[in-house]
């Protein structure tokens, strides 16, 4: 009886390990499917005056306006890479008033082969007194993204 007890039990644990094989299987699409279409790539700043500061600055607003971005019009099998580059930030100030103007490039590619799919620039002005001066750049840095990425989804159909 000992023996038919083993068994047992040793074809119970081969059918266990059958059906979640076949449960692994079954779940892969699904969960390859989960993946979102959009995956961030390279985000460069192109200025003269770059550091990390604002090249940590402008990666975050990219990431934080990336994740508000409504992908569900895009096709589940279609993958593609968005790159970000901050290309110009003029700031002017005077005796009254700091302005910032922002320019930022967006390149989506396809995901496989790299393909280049579309281009979008942003574009953005701020302004305040000259004692907010960082805090200027960042708004106009931050609308220059804005300005880009919300024409993701429009490039992506």
């Amino acid at each position: 009886m000992d023996r038919r007890v083993r068994l047992q039990s040793g074809r119970i644990s081969s059918w266990i390990a059958s059906a979640l094989a076949v449960a692994a299987l079954a779940i892969a699409p699904s969960v390859a499917a989960g993946r979102a279409p959009l995956a961030l790539g390279q985000v460069t700043t192109r200025l003269d005056r770059d550091s990390d500061a604002l090249r940590s600055a402008f990666r975050s607003a990219v990431e934080r306006e990336l994740a508000g971005i409504d992908l569900s019009n895009v096709k589940p099998s279609d993958r593609y890479v968005l790159s970000a580059a901050l290309v110009k930030m003029d700031t002017r100030a005077d005796g009254e008033r700091t302005e910032t103007t922002c320019v930022v490039s967006a390149m989506l590619t396809r995901e496989r082969g790299g393909a280049l799919h579309a281009i979008i620039r942003g574009r953005a002005r701020a302004e305040d007194s000259p004692s907010e001066a960082r805090s200027v750049e960042l708004s106009a840095m931050r609308a220059a993204v804005h300005s880009a990425l919300i024409r993701v989804p429009e490039a992506l159909r």
